[in-house]
């Protein structure tokens, strides 16, 4: 009788493992999913809360994770086009206009790829794969490329076995504030979801205080004061202003909800009450509730494998 047995996909699998986790901050934990059906793992955000760094506590932050290895990987350059908003139509691409990005390449089994699609978009899912021979891990989040990328270039993917899927090389996991920025921002994608149905909310409830729906508002001078009040306070409680350094308007917003809040509490004299629902609708609540589409046409393209993400999510190169 033969004794038990690892075949290489085991030793691979158990390296990318390791990898991963060598990779990644050592307050983050990562959690095996168990059987294989499309997430592998789900890596939960902790921070050290404590200068000392002996204490860390999580963030409610999560990114569920397709994990790949391979001691063979193809690497090639990518010409990503310049082109039109994929979110507002059919890909039109300008062929004079482009650049040429350093990507690995991953076949990618289409059963992974609806799986990742059937999830929806609030959930991150990001593809990781592991070099076993470099030991460098590459990521790329597979909600944003299927919309993004490969849907527009190809219509009919789902009838398709597989896809290749184009992995930028600049994503690379590191253990660097930097290099940690995306996975944070990705991290926070289901709170931006949550916050970004909230402020609509909002906006449309302080449109009815002007009038402006069908149904008049009853509320006294007081008491529409105290709903735009709580308004504030309940926008401010969101866990989604830190970790968006390289996104200013997060950090616009939240200096306007903290200027809305500072003139409540000096208090808004009747007489300054219109001026002042004016500024709440058409300003604040109005870049609130834009950062829903701000979101979707271009937060959601960065870090992949196209023309605008080369342009707009990495530090601009030093020259040498």
């Amino acid at each position: 009788m033969p004794r038990k047995q690892r075949s290489l996909n085991q030793v691979k699998e158990d390296i990318s493992f390791r990898v991963l986790r060598e990779k990644l901050p050592e307050e983050w934990v990562v959690h095996s999913y168990g059987s294989d059906y499309g997430i592998d793992c789900v890596i939960e955000l902790f921070d050290f809360i404590n200068d000392d760094r002996k204490l860390a506590e999580t963030l409610g932050e999560n990114l569920f994770i397709q994990l790949k290895s391979s001691d063979c990987i193809e690497y090639a350059t990518r010409k990503a086009y310049s082109r039109g908003n994929v979110t507002k139509g059919k890909l039109s691409e300008n062929k004079n206009d482009y650049v040429e990005i350093e990507v690995a390449k991953f076949q990618l089994d289409m059963s992974d790829i609806l799986t990742v699609q059937s999830m929806g978009i609030a959930i991150p899912v990001l593809l990781i794969l592991v070099d076993t021979e470099s030991e460098r891990a590459f990521y790329v989040c597979l909600n944003d490329y299927i919309d993004k990328v490969l849907i527009p270039e190809d219509y009919d993917y789902a009838s398709k076995k597989s896809k290749v899927i184009y992995i930028p090389i600049a994503n690379e996991v590191l253990d660097q504030e930097n290099a940690l920025l995306a996975l944070r921002a990705y991290g926070k994608r289901s709170k931006m979801y949550g916050a970004f149905s909230l402020f609509n909310y909002q906006l449309e409830e302080i449109r009815r205080l002007q009038d402006r729906a069908n149904i008049p508002t009853d509320l006294s001078f007081e008491n529409e004061l105290n709903m735009i009040r709580t308004f504030v306070d309940i926008a401010l409680r969101q866990d989604i202003w830190s970790g968006h350094e390289f996104w200013k308007l997060m950090e616009w917003s939240y200096k306007e909800l903290l200027t809305v809040k500072e003139e409540l509490n000096q208090g808004v004299e009747n007489k300054d009450y219109h001026q002042f629902l004016v500024y709440c609708l058409s300003h604040v609540w109005h870049r609130l509730n834009n950062l829903s589409s701000m979101y979707e046409e271009l937060v959601r393209e960065w870090f992949l494998p196209t023309y605008f993400a080369m342009l707009t999510s990495y530090p601009p190169k030093e020259d040498t």
